[in-house]
């Protein structure tokens, strides 16, 4: 059942995070897909400008420049009677057969009347005199080239250069249809309109925009991203000159291909992964749930027996992880042994050192924590079995019986890891000085100390904060310091309890204290040993003068 469960609630998990991967990348190319039409869209928008720029200023650069160089000379001298009309003519196809665009010329004496036009069709349109007089009244700087939109009796849109000739015989001016510019530019990808200050239109790709009698564009409409008759639309606007200015404008509907072959896309890497998803969590949990449920029988087998030796040949973590229980339960079983010879043939305060260094309540604890985050947490479970084994080797090593403060702590930090894994708001600090980090000192002699602190804090405080020090005062004289602020002693019976440890009385269940003290006398037959507290903080005090001669 329990093997049931594992499998279920393991591919259950695969399967979740599977899910919100699967709907993570669906998002991520969704978002992409519409990152990537913004990008086309820009990008036909800025192609789009580009062409119209160019046609436009070619052509407009191309007649104001004729006009320029002709207005002193050539138009100058057929209004004044010099030159003919063959001339014109010949100029106006010459600089017509080099343009895309095909402008009209038109010439106008001092009165405004018309002396040569190139299409009679602006001598029958009873406005345009009108408006040419409009233009030149407003406008007389001679060496400027008017640009201004007309709107002929056709309907149609028309840009005129304008220009004065010679020195008051009258005007000239080139005219460029609009519906060319729009032909000419009928393939583009996006759409345009070119237009004056005052939202006259001279070329336009669509009259969709365009509003009243005279045809003028809405540009209080258009921003970068703007929303039409429920069309989302995106736009570009910028001048080509002083008095006319470019919009392009594209909707911003997402190309059919595209989405369908972002939907093909999609719906392949989502199969795919589901697919995967599935299998992977059955395999995964099978394999997992076979090997929990070996182990957990095992476990209980060594319940029942404590001689038991986890047998497991699963291949991967789970196997590994029996094999350190078992190192570890052979370590733990000579130790002992070792142990109890040693009670019958040491003084008391050379009790066994695996007692007096150990808690076999706290590695009954590690060893029940391992066996629950076996099930869910291997990698933890192994962490723990290799920091515990860690911690018994080098408490079982007979080599030396003593070591260095430095080599200890590296040990007792494992213990405090292991502490901590235990009790998720437990902190510790380790504060020793450089100059102490040497010192000698009886192997494991601090851990009584610090289970002490732990067994008693916690039942206090479940934050508890464990702090280690270590210096060296001016006399030479070593000061390590045990401290936890679990609030575990009141003054009264810290005082006793320091009485008690001075005069050699055991007191209670604190054969630690009485322990430890014994084993630092024995190498320190100064050092001075103390229990005490400050504020709701408990201080184990250990002061060490000069070394005993051996």
């Amino acid at each position: 059942m329990e093997h049931t469960q594992f499998q279920s609630k393991l591919r259950r998990e695969i399967l979740s995070y599977s899910v919100v991967l699967i709907g993570f990348i669906t998002i991520l190319l969704g978002f992409s897909l519409f990152i990537f039409n913004r990008f086309i869209v820009n990008f036909q928008i800025s192609e789009a400008e580009t062409t119209v720029t160019e046609l436009v200023n070619q052509t407009m650069t191309a007649y104001s420049e004729e006009l320029i160089r002709h207005r002193d000379t050539l138009y100058a001298d057929f209004l004044k009677a010099d030159a003919s009309e063959s001339n014109i003519y010949s100029n106006l196809y010459t600089i017509n057969a080099n343009q895309e665009i095909k402008g009209e010329l038109i010439l106008f004496d001092t009165d405004l009347e018309i002396a040569f036009v190139s299409n009679n069709r602006w001598v029958e349109d009873p406005s345009f005199k009108y408006y040419m007089s409009l233009i030149t009244t407003a406008e007389r700087n001679q060496e400027a080239v008017i640009q201004r939109i007309y709107r002929d009796r056709n309907k149609e849109h028309n840009l005129l250069l304008v220009t004065s000739v010679g020195n008051g015989e009258g005007y000239a001016a080139y005219v460029i249809n609009g519906k060319d510019i729009r032909s000419r530019l009928n393939q583009l990808p996006a759409q345009f309109a070119v237009y004056d200050k005052f939202d006259n239109v001279f070329a336009s790709s669509t009259d969709q925009f365009m509003t009243g009698t005279l045809n003028k564009i809405s540009t209080g409409l258009f921003h970068d991203k703007f929303t039409y008759q429920e069309d989302t639309y995106y736009s570009h606007s910028g001048e080509l000159s002083s008095e006319l200015s470019l919009l392009i404008f594209k909707k911003g509907t997402i190309n059919p291909a595209l989405i369908r072959f972002g939907v093909s896309i999609v719906a392949l890497l989502v199969f795919i992964f589901t697919a995967f998803s599935f299998w992977f969590s059955k395999r995964v949990s099978t394999n997992n749930a076979r090997s929990v449920e070996l182990l957990s029988n095992e476990m209980n087998l060594l319940k029942e027996n404590p001689h038991h030796l986890i047998s497991l040949e699963t291949h991967d973590e789970f196997e590994l992880i029996s094999n350190e229980i078992n190192k570890m339960l052979t370590e733990l079983s000579g130790a002992h042994d070792k142990n109890i010879r040693l009670l019958k043939e040491n003084l008391q305060a050379e009790k066994k050192m695996l007692e007096a260094q150990f808690n076999p309540h706290f590695l009954y604890n590690t060893l029940e924590i391992i066996r629950a985050s076996i099930s869910f947490d291997p990698q933890l479970a192994n962490q723990l079995i290799l920091r515990l084994t860690k911690i018994l080797r080098y408490s079982l090593e007979e080599k030396n019986t003593e070591a260095t403060l430095e080599t200890d702590l590296v040990y007792l930090e494992e213990y405090l890891t292991i502490s901590k894994t235990r009790f998720e708001a437990f902190n510790y600090h380790l504060k020793i000085e450089e100059k102490v980090m040497n010192l000698p000192v009886p192997k494991l002699f601090l851990l009584p100390l610090i289970e002490n602190s732990l067994k008693y804090g916690f039942q206090y405080k479940q934050d508890l904060t464990l702090t280690i020090a270590g210096t060296l005062d001016e006399e030479g004289q070593i000061m390590l310091t045990i401290m936890d602020n679990g609030g575990a002693l009141d003054e009264k019976r810290a005082d006793a309890l320091d009485m008690a440890l001075q005069e050699d009385t055991q007191v209670g269940s604190h054969h630690g204290l009485m322990n430890s003290k014994r084993r630092i006398q024995l190498m320190y037959p100064g050092a001075e040993f103390h229990i005490g507290v400050k504020g709701d903080k408990t201080l184990v005090t250990i002061r060490i003068g000069a070394r005993k001669n051996v």
